[in-house]
């Protein structure tokens, strides 16, 4: 389960339903850009949170966010 998909899918219903726009989510648009096109694209936890709230999600949907963004990004050796 990669994270841009299932966060593109909470973005997709959130601004679908009009509970907010791209500009409140605070994410630059190059950002969003690359978590549209690179699959291994991970937004930093400050915007996913930021986004998130802006987006009306659960705290426990947050949190699974945030849990996919740690197990998506690369490891270091």
């Amino acid at each position: 389960m990669k994270f841009n998909q299932e966060f593109l899918k909470l973005y997709d219903r959130a601004i679908g339903s009009g509970v907010c726009s791209f500009s409140q989510t605070g994410i630059g648009v190059s950002n969003f850009n690359q978590l549209c096109m690179d699959p291994d694209f991970v937004l930093d936890d400050e915007t996913i949170i930021r986004a998130g709230r802006v987006m009306k999600l659960s705290d426990e949907k947050i949190s699974w966010l945030l849990e996919l963004a740690e197990e998506s990004r690369p490891k270091e050796d």
